[in-house]
């Protein structure tokens, strides 16, 4: 840690080194990237999935041409994005060569005033073609090329929304599989749609990619690494306390990392974190997001209020069941499998086979507070 009156526990943001808890899966994405071989990387949002793609490129020392695809609306904004994470703190000879090549991109640069580094932005045209954001991927490929460097496309399948999307797709799988040593790392947190692309044999995508499962950070990891920040910040937590925020959270890193985040701050140095440290950080946690939660409410109907608050008492499976149906107050299976729908379309929930979860946990403690 850089020091020990800094809070170890960062969320809502990329960690790394000190800040970034190890995995399993780090070994065997390393040893793919530095074999050349694409990876696809999938699992929920805030399950840092970013971070682990960050700190094993670090560690490989490799260069991430790190591309956030996220909600991208067009052809034009894919390149756009795409070269200036290409160019993102150039500094090396190569960048004048290479510049020469965008012309027609009219790249310009500015000094982030935060970090000191080069900020380039380029003005592709609105009318760029699938055909366009192949010809900058090859740019993109020299660059790698250049530096020792891998592609790491994040929220890769937010490019099926754009238009002639799937001969875009069998186009770029054409193309970066003659990228020899050059890995892409696609990663996405809409698993049925990942797993679409790289799973499907209908799909271009198919087998171009090693999938790696990315999701909740084993337990004992976890508390050998909580246990390690608290010591080296001059503070103790009780084991029963790190079982109980794993409880809370379901052991979702970014969640656990918020209310360990909070814990630490209402814990004084030289003492140790328990159950009652813990309920006044979670009622920390909770307030800071409060007006959110109010917010989601409005926009739903009474029965589907009432489907949400029996998921946060009772749980989320067997939604069909007698007791479930007598807790929500409402008569009908059908009716209440809709209502919980509605709140898996607005990510209030998440289904995962038969359940039904909060993507928010804080919200569900809140709930709890409510009834």
């Amino acid at each position: 840690m850089p020091n020990n009156s800094s809070n170890p526990f960062r969320f809502n943001q990329v960690v790394a080194k000190d800040y970034f808890c190890s995995r399993p899966e780090m070994r065997m994405l390393k040893d793919l990237v530095l074999a050349g071989q694409n990876v696809s990387l999938i699992g929920p949002r805030r399950t840092g999935k970013t971070s682990l793609a960050l700190e094993v490129c670090r560690k490989a020392k490799q260069v991430a041409i790190h591309v956030d695809l996220m909600r991208v609306d067009s052809y034009a904004e894919v390149i756009k994005r795409l070269m200036e994470a290409t160019l993102r703190d150039s500094k090396d000879s190569a960048v004048a060569a290479f510049l020469k090549s965008l012309a027609h991109l009219r790249p310009t640069f500015s000094i982030d005033p935060a970090t000191g580094g080069t900020q380039w932005s380029v003005s592709p045209s609105s009318r760029s073609t699938p055909e366009n954001v192949i010809d900058a991927l090859r740019l993109a490929c020299k660059r790698c090329k250049e530096c020792n460097g891998l592609l790491f496309l994040d929220e890769f399948q937010d490019l099926t929304a754009l238009p002639r999307n799937e001969a875009f797709i069998a186009s770029l799988r054409s193309e970066v599989q003659r990228w020899g040593d050059v890995a892409v790392l696609f990663a996405g947190s809409d698993r049925d749609q990942m797993k679409s692309l790289f799973a499907d044999p209908q799909q271009p995508l198919y087998q171009a990619a090693t999938i790696i499962n990315v999701d909740r950070i084993e337990p004992k990891n976890y508390q050998k690494y909580i246990q390690r920040c608290f010591d080296k910040t001059g503070r103790k937590i009780a084991v029963e306390c790190m079982q109980q925020i794993f409880g809370i959270t379901r052991e979702h890193p970014n969640s656990t990392q918020k209310l360990l985040h909070f814990l630490w701050s209402k814990t004084a140095k030289g003492e140790t974190a328990d159950f009652k440290t813990l309920e006044s950080a979670l009622s920390l946690t909770i307030r800071a997001e409060q007006d959110e939660y109010e917010r989601a409410l409005d926009t739903l109907t009474m029965m589907q209020v009432r489907a949400l608050k029996a998921v946060a008492r009772n749980g989320g499976d067997s939604v069909t069941g007698s007791s479930f149906l007598e807790a929500s107050n409402i008569r009908n299976p059908t009716s209440v499998t809709k209502a919980l729908m509605r709140c898996v379309n607005l990510k209030m929930l998440t289904k995962e086979k038969d359940e039904y979860y909060f993507t928010n946990p804080f919200f569900r403690e809140w709930l709890k507070r409510q009834i």
